[in-house]
């Protein structure tokens, strides 16, 4: 297996994605709260339409906390 890359190394999205976050369990735990949001956003929307564009947003956070999850797990390490 090849070398793991550093945390000095990480490209810039997932440090950004990592920011502040504990661990792999905290970015799973961002992934819901992004989608739970963006669900009930999408939902209220319905009632007030300033909400009804909000969903989007919401997931692409998600997206972009599962990808940083992804390319940890696969180029980086999640100790220390």
């Amino acid at each position: 297996m090849a070398e793991r890359v550093p945390r000095s190394g990480y490209p810039l999205w997932v440090k950004l994605s990592l920011l502040g976050v504990p661990g792999r369990n905290g970015l799973w735990a961002f992934v819901g709260l992004s989608l739970a949001a963006g669900v009930a956003c999408a939902v209220y929307g319905f009632r007030d339409a300033r909400f009804f564009y909000l969903p989007v947003p919401f997931g692409m956070a998600a997206v972009l906390y599962w990808s940083a999850i992804r390319w940890v797990d696969r180029f980086g390490s999640w100790e220390g």
